[in-house]
């Protein structure tokens, strides 16, 4: 059943999987595993990320998220700019994200609050960043530093933008990264007392310990992208391209497998 992010979010103690989908067959994997768990679970699509037109892809994700047994939000992971808003909620999007991370607070806060005024009009959420969390998808490793949080711009933000879900970065990278992950827990704790559900972009990579430090501390979206390329690609090797119907079903199984293994801990059943 489709359902807006606040419809998904648990409360604290608890995370939602929000895995980035750059086809059907990744979203048909992700939704049998949520079903499975009878859990709650968001879809997203990264345009950024590659794969097929928002305007050919949605429709396709929309139908399966209408007709699956569990509550399913369709989010538009990182948006950047209220163009590819408006695009993601003209297809249906229940939820988005303006990512003005980048940006000087005030713009970011000034762009944001455009975002959710749009939303509103459709009856959709919004998730929006302060601070920058580092990396990318492009092959390389990142070493960029680590832009944190601050507590102080983070509750400005909120009070003057309204958004419904707050992305924060507390150490954790996107894509391949050297080395340990480095989490400032201390912060996070802080910036758990703010009145709104936080969000972890960055996710792969982390442990089952970290995962659960995180979620304790007030998690309550976990987003997942590398993983998931990282175990389509495993198959990729290990079965062929010359076996098309084999490899799809071993990709299915094993997105499937590794959502559910995610999903299982992030919500600590």
């Amino acid at each position: 059943m489709l359902a807006t992010l606040r419809e998904v979010l648990p409360e604290k103690g608890r995370a939602v999987g929000a895995f980035d989908v750059v086809g059907l067959e990744w979203a048909e994997a992700i939704l049998e595993g949520a079903e499975t768990l009878g859990l709650p679970v968001i879809l997203s699509v990264a345009l950024h990320l590659g794969g097929p037109p928002l305007e050919a892809l949605a429709p396709g994700l929309r139908h399966l998220a209408e007709g699956a047994k569990v509550p399913v939000a369709l989010h538009l992971d990182h948006g950047e700019s209220l163009q590819e808003v408006v695009r993601a909620l003209k297809q249906g999007f229940t939820s988005v994200m303006l990512d003005g991370s980048h940006l000087p607070l005030e713009e970011n806060i000034q762009l944001t609050r455009l975002a959710v005024e749009v939303a509103r009009a459709y009856g959709a959420t919004v998730e929006g960043e302060v601070g920058a969390v580092p990396g990318g998808y492009g092959g390389e490793v990142s070493h960029e530093p680590v832009a944190y949080t601050d507590p102080l711009e983070a509750r400005r933000y909120l009070e003057e933008t309204g958004v419904d879900a707050l992305a924060v970065s507390i150490g954790t990278r996107h894509g391949l990264h050297k080395g340990p992950v480095r989490l400032n827990l201390p912060l996070l704790e802080e910036l758990g007392h703010l009145p709104v559900p936080l969000v972890l972009h960055g996710a792969s990579g982390l442990s089952p310990e970290d995962y659960r430090a995180l979620v304790d501390r007030g998690i309550r979206k976990i987003n997942l992208y590398a993983d998931l390329a990282l175990e389509a690609a495993s198959v990729l090797r290990r079965v062929g391209a010359e076996d098309y119907l084999g490899l799809m079903a071993a990709m299915k199984e094993g997105l499937k497998d590794l959502a559910m293994a995610r999903m299982r801990l992030w919500w600590g059943s």
